[in-house]
């Protein structure tokens, strides 16, 4: 990982993510970059007065250039601003860098868009992986990661990064599979808990096996969990003892007919931890609502 961008307004909820993402930045020795979107709509005229409001962005502006240096605490963090809708730009932006950080929801000075809708469109539709930091997640914990997996390639993927940011963290990681069986009304005889445990422990292990080698060294202790219940519960539940839970953006379990889609949405809202959502490798049909958007080093400034 050599570049990581996080949406910053100057809200608690993106202080919270800016924290979050300069830890992470260390770690991985990347550079970071925190992007201020200004909405770029045009000011409604007073009605006292019928004259446009006076910009207030320079003051804004350095304020939260402050805002930025304060939370950073010392790292190289780039304070760059751009115009346009804060999805939208967040979105192009992440194109140009390894992982994409949101905070939960938050209300800028700059921008009407609240940060719950922000950070549900870049994960949606940013291209690839994406960070959601909830509002006091980033306590500190015993040390540990927890990965959702289905058996699907993607959430293969999300495998192998949850055992890098394991490894980074000299944490342990925990491979969760939820199993339960959805009921459509026409089965004549339901699979008992201890069926679909067996063979959830069965797909787990066949997972864990094909991780390669140098991610599950002597630093690393993959315990797999395979518990019944509805994924999203089992997910979240959970996180209230982890550092970091890793979910595909979507995929498909045989035995549950999982959408990772819902639950990794469903996640970013509860879980109790930061949350990173990876998508499938390469571009997406999806990546496309932001085109024509800037980049951030193309039309960002700092003063």
């Amino acid at each position: 990982m050599q570049r990581i961008i996080v949406g910053f307004d100057g809200s608690t909820f993106a202080a919270d993510a800016l924290r979050w993402a300069v830890a992470e930045a260390r770690r991985h020795a990347a550079d970071l970059v925190a992007l201020t979107v200004i909405d770029d709509q045009p000011a409604p005229l007073l009605a006292s007065t019928r004259q446009p409001p006076v910009d207030p962005r320079p003051d804004v502006l350095a304020d939260l250039r402050d805002a930025v240096s304060a939370v950073a605490d010392g790292f190289p963090a780039a304070f760059r601003y751009t115009l346009g809708s804060a999805a939208a730009e967040l979105i192009a932006a992440s194109r140009t860098a390894d992982l994409l950080v949101v905070g939960s929801r938050g209300h800028g000075r700059l921008t009407n868009a609240l940060l719950g809708s922000v950070s549900r469109a870049c994960l949606l539709h940013a291209p690839g992986p994406v960070v959601v930091v909830r509002p006091d997640s980033t306590r500190e914990t015993d040390g540990r990661v927890i990965v959702g997996i289905d058996g699907s390639e993607l959430s293969h993927q999300a495998l192998r990064v949850a055992a890098i940011e394991a490894r980074l963290r000299r944490a342990d990681l925990s491979a969760v599979h939820a199993v339960h069986w959805d009921r459509i009304g026409t089965e004549l005889i339901t699979p008992p808990n201890e069926q679909l445990v067996e063979w959830g422990t069965q797909l787990v292990h066949q997972q864990l096996a094909d991780l390669p080698r140098h991610l599950t060294d002597a630093e690393v202790e993959v315990r797999p969990v395979i518990v019944p219940g509805h994924p999203g519960d089992v997910l979240v539940d959970h996180s209230r003892t982890a550092d970091l839970l890793v979910l595909g953006s979507r995929g498909h379990n045989p035995l549950t007919s999982l959408l990772l889609g819902s639950t990794a949405d469903y996640c970013a809202h509860h879980a109790t931890c930061p949350v990173m959502v990876v998508r499938p490798a390469g571009p997406t049909s999806e990546s496309s609502a932001s085109e024509g958007s800037h980049s951030p080093d193309a039309a960002s400034a700092t003063r």
